[in-house]
């Protein structure tokens, strides 16, 4: 790995530039190392593939599995495929999942796909978006196998991450999982992909101006670890793809490829933490997966992640303006704790609307809670300290008007209807998200601050996410 001591040059380095480095960082003391070895965004780069695979393993592969999602099939054969094979390549076709129904990111097919893969096979190559780039890695950590991403749409930045999220129990988790090798993004192959998946991959870009408020904001009232450095390394990159940001609505190639180079560097933002996600995934990221958790428990429908992220956004940007605009002295420490919930009667409200489910959010809820004894000193340190705290998580947030127009702009979902959602099931998923994940985010400050469950709608009024 090239080693690096120049933050301002760090800054400046593209995505291909920055893999295969450490940066010594002088903020927070750690080593932020990229340890991918060939990353590129741009247009033509299918036909590199074969090239790339050898420059990994330094030889022809035995054989290469290409994993892919059953929906995509011809693209798959038309896109890699047959460009392996008329290299005279052979390759050992990996599907998962059923045309007609939408692909998870399941534990189980994880393994299965693991266990049956044939022994000869020495590099694998993912093709797709965000559930077979997790997959791909799963199966890839689970047999020591080195590997290729060739991500076929702009749609979210686990690309570059060495985490995956997975599905296990109907309760989704991160999982820390070995790096591919390589990660190629065609432009021209993205282009192809459904316009909904572009918008996608805007909100999952956009998803930084909340969650690393809701980091800093962890740091200022928990002592938590926080560097601003993948939230600058990103700043760039959104200023370039939000400049572009028409052209996205309509899914042209030189758009995408500067959107692919955002996506790229925000999953470095998470990779160089050891696989932190906190720069990218915060209380907007527990809104969707809480969304996601709603179809698998409820049977309410399924989206793209990504669209689910971009209204989260918008929602959670708001609740960070509301918030702002209350006065400390509003706040009434007696009437605070007079009207916590104790732990049992948490419980019981979990077992009320979620049956034997809430079990999980009764483990999470027991884990973050404030003991009765600290709780009072805890609420206090942050009213006395609200406008320094405030003046240090600004900066970090965009208005949430500003990220409605940029969806708005490219076409993409800003209202609840248009991920199939209720102003109920998004106050749900307000309430009961920090319940849900163990992350502390500013869902968290509003119940400790006895504003949930009754600023909850007001949250979504403010946003504009309802009809």
């Amino acid at each position: 790995m090239r080693e690096l001591l120049d933050l301002s040059n760090y800054m400046k380095l593209s995505p291909s530039q920055l893999a295969e480095t450490v940066l010594h960082c002088p903020v927070c003391q750690r080593d932020h190392k990229i340890p991918f070895k060939i990353v590129r965004s741009g247009r033509g780069l299918a036909s590199l593939v074969p090239d790339v695979i050898e420059a990994v393993l330094g030889r022809r592969p035995v054989r290469t599995g290409v994993v892919y999602d059953r929906q995509i099939e011809e693209l798959v054969r038309d896109y890699l495929v047959s460009i392996l094979q008329s290299s005279g390549r052979a390759v050992i076709d990996i599907p998962l999942g059923e045309k007609g129904y939408l692909l998870e990111p399941l534990v189980g097919i994880g393994n299965q796909a693991a266990e049956n893969l044939q022994g000869d096979i020495d590099f694998l190559v993912g093709v797709g978006s965000g559930v077979i780039s997790d997959l791909t890695k799963w199966i890839a950590t689970k047999r020591s196998l080195p590997f290729l991403i060739a991500g076929t749409a702009a749609s979210m930045n686990a690309y570059t991450s060495i985490t995956a999220t997975m599905t296990e129990d109907n309760v989704k988790t991160t999982r820390w999982l070995d790096p591919a090798s390589a990660v190629l993004l065609d432009a021209d192959v993205m282009a192809t992909a459904p316009q909904e998946m572009t918008w996608a991959g805007i909100g999952d870009m956009l998803a930084r101006n909340v969650s690393n408020a809701d980091w800093k904001l962890s740091q200022l009232v928990h002592d938590s670890y926080f560097c601003p450095v993948p939230f600058e390394m990103m700043a760039s990159y959104q200023d370039r793809f939000l400049a572009e940001v028409d052209s996205l609505g309509s899914n042209e190639p030189e758009a995408l490829a500067t959107l692919g180079d955002a996506v790229l560097v925000s999953g470095y933002s998470m990779t160089i933490l050891d696989g932190e996600t906190s720069p990218s995934s915060g209380s907007e990221h527990i809104l969707s997966h809480f969304f996601d958790f709603q179809h698998e428990i409820f049977g309410l429908p399924k989206n793209l992640h990504g669209s689910q992220v971009g209204v989260a956004t918008i929602i959670m940007s708001a609740a960070f303006e509301l918030l702002r605009e209350i006065d400390p002295k509003h706040f009434n420490l007696d009437d605070i704790e007079r009207r916590r919930l104790s732990l049992t009667a948490i419980n019981l409200d979990h077992r009320r609307v979620f049956s034997e489910h809430g079990k999980k959010f009764d483990r999470v809820v027991a884990e973050k809670r404030v003991g009765d004894v600290d709780y009072r000193k805890h609420i206090t340190r942050i009213l006395h300290n609200w406008e320094a705290i405030w003046s240090e998580v600004d900066p970090y947030l965009m208005p949430s008007e500003s990220l409605r127009q940029a969806m708005a702009s490219a076409g993409g979902p800003t209202k609840l209807s248009e991920i199939h959602r209720t102003d109920e099931d998004a106050v749900q998923a307000l309430l009961y998200g920090s319940h849900y994940r163990p992350r502390y985010t500013i869902l968290d400050l509003f119940w400790e601050l006895g504003l949930f469950p009754a600023l909850a709608p007001e949250i979504l009024q403010k946003a504009q996410v309802l009809d």
